[in-house]
């Protein structure tokens, strides 16, 4: 959520943690492997991590020859033994192909070999079967990575790609928000291509609750807004084929309740193992954790309730308040084994100046991104205040930086273009490419700059020529500067959905308007 009151920077990123060495750490939902994810951690039960399918001993990734040996499975070595960020790597195979780096959802990324739901070699509980566990993203080969019976079709690590969804607050903030609103966003999910374009979750920030019960101590959902309760809200929801999340804070209030004067709005300190419980009961998929004064020890306390439940929760946080501001390269706490998604700066706003100060925050923080784990540079503005070419811009490094596609407007009321916009298919490609590479800037020229991020495929990348400037400009891509070999490459417009042709060593966009970005798509055939 936004400050109310104060200029306090709220809006919690959004879940997931795996655990920084796989085993007994692993993510919020089911060890990996498959299994029931307090058990072991690292392969989870006989079925989802044996040797033969989810790796061992040592997080997920697996120690024996399948799932993610000699670093396949995740980037520079990690995704095999070492750490457990993504879902247990992936079963048997855990991103063989491609050993040093390739094994985008399937291994992990940097630090991360089995933070997610339920491993990839087999089904096993609840929490890495179907729903969770699977081949795309992290579960590896068909043979030990999903085949029916064993881990489900879909991704098996929570957060293998950044999240994509919507958020209460800029919108709606503590006033606006109600039953009615979140039934209606749902409704528009299906109704404007949302959901189509990879669209899924339904947040609710602050205000949904309303105090705690005195005899069991249990959060209270505010009747007055929501007189169905949350669990009705969620299987609405459910109903859609879409998630819901929540939001609290690791303080015994939320930062409406602290500076907001909104006498409700109690957090989860000291009643973490409650709350998670609560909330898993609720059918939530998806929580925001605001630090709002609380003390940074208390993430992790959240982060393994919510592993306790047996549910894969999404876990999203934001660790400053007005600043300083914990990222993975300056925290006290490691963000990385703690959650899914954290925020690195102070709230956005609807105007152009935010958004290039969180560009500009995030630009050494790729070290820290991959699959389960990503930087959050907060929600998406577009169709909030901004024009349609810095909405647009917003929205291209918002994918190339593989930031959390969350929108804050009215998706009820979009226009044509936002709407637009937000599902474009091919940029939200580049935000959603399983390798889990964040972009970052290659060149600059004048103030300009050239971004490029490692993508799927063979010698591929995702390039934004963006002109920070207030005139136009002629900007240049080099093949020496994004990585690929010299000579002929394949160069299409991402938002102008056009192939420009093969060009040599370079290819230069003539009057690129001010605040604005050229997206590109580069393939290499050497």
């Amino acid at each position: 959520m936004k400050a109310v009151l104060c200029p306090l920077a709220l809006a919690a990123a959004f879940v997931a943690a795996g655990c920084g060495t796989g085993s007994s750490t692993s993510p919020v939902t089911g060890g990996s492997g498959g299994g029931s994810h307090a058990t072991l951690g690292s392969g989870g039960t006989t079925s989802g991590g044996s040797t033969a399918a989810g790796g061992v001993t040592s997080a997920g990734g697996g120690s024996s020859a399948t799932a993610g040996t000699t670093g396949a499975g995740g980037r520079t070595g990690t995704g095999g033994s070492g750490s457990g960020m993504t879902g247990g790597s992936s079963g048997g195979t855990g991103g063989t192909s491609s050993t040093g780096d390739a094994g985008p959802a399937a291994g992990g990324a940097t630090a991360s070999g089995g933070m997610a739901a339920g491993g990839a070699g087999s089904g096993g509980s609840s929490t890495g079967g179907a729903r969770t566990g699977g081949t795309t993203g992290g579960g590896g080969s068909t043979a030990s990575g999903g085949t029916t019976g064993t881990g489900g079709s879909t991704s098996t690590v929570i957060g293998a790609t950044p999240p994509m969804g919507w958020n209460s607050w800029n919108k709606f903030a503590c006033d606006g928000l109600n039953e009615t609103v979140v039934k209606k966003m749902a409704d528009a999910f299906v109704t404007t291509g949302m959901k189509d374009a990879g669209y899924q979750y339904v947040n609710l920030d602050d205000c949904w609750m309303d105090g705690r019960d005195a005899a069991s101590g249990k959060i209270k959902v505010n009747a007055s807004k929501f007189p169905a309760g949350m669990a009705a809200v969620a299987d609405y929801v459910h109903g859609k084929g879409l998630k819901i999340g929540l939001y609290s804070t690791p303080n015994t209030k939320t930062c409406t309740g602290l500076y907001g004067g909104y006498t409700g709005g109690v957090g989860s300190k000291d009643h973490e193992t409650t709350d998670a419980q609560t909330y898993a009961d609720w059918g939530i998929d998806y929580l925001k954790y605001d630090k709002c004064q609380g003390d940074l020890s208390r993430f992790a306390v959240m982060r393994d309730a919510l592993r306790k439940t047996g549910r894969p929760i999404f876990y999203s946080i934001n660790p400053g308040d007005q600043g300083p501001y914990c990222t993975p390269t300056s925290c006290s706490i490691d963000l990385v084994t703690i959650a899914n998604m954290w925020r690195i700066e102070f709230d956005i706003s609807a105007n152009w100046d935010a958004v290039t100060r969180l560009i500009d925050k995030n630009k050494p923080e790729y070290i820290g991104a991959g699959p389960g784990h990503w930087n959050d540079p907060d929600m998406l503005e577009v169709g909030n205040g901004l024009n349609d070419t810095e909405g647009r811009a917003h929205f291209s490094m918002w994918a190339i930086m593989a930031s959390p596609l969350i929108t804050g407007n009215d998706l009820s009321a979009m226009s044509a273009t936002t709407k637009e916009i937000l599902t474009n298919k091919e940029v939200i490609a580049v935000d959603q490419d399983p390798l889990g590479k964040q972009g970052r800037v290659v060149a600059t020229s004048s103030g300009n700059e050239v971004w490029s991020k490692e993508m799927s495929g063979t010698n591929t990348r995702a390039v934004a020529l963006f002109n920070r400037g207030t005139g136009n400009a002629s900007m240049t891509v080099k093949w020496s500067d994004i990585g690929l070999p010299a000579g002929p490459a394949t160069v299409r417009d991402l938002w102008a959905a056009q192939d420009l042709g093969p060009f040599t060593d370079q290819y230069t966009a003539s009057n690129v308007a001010s605040h604005s970005v050229v997206m590109l798509k580069i393939v290499s055939g050497n």
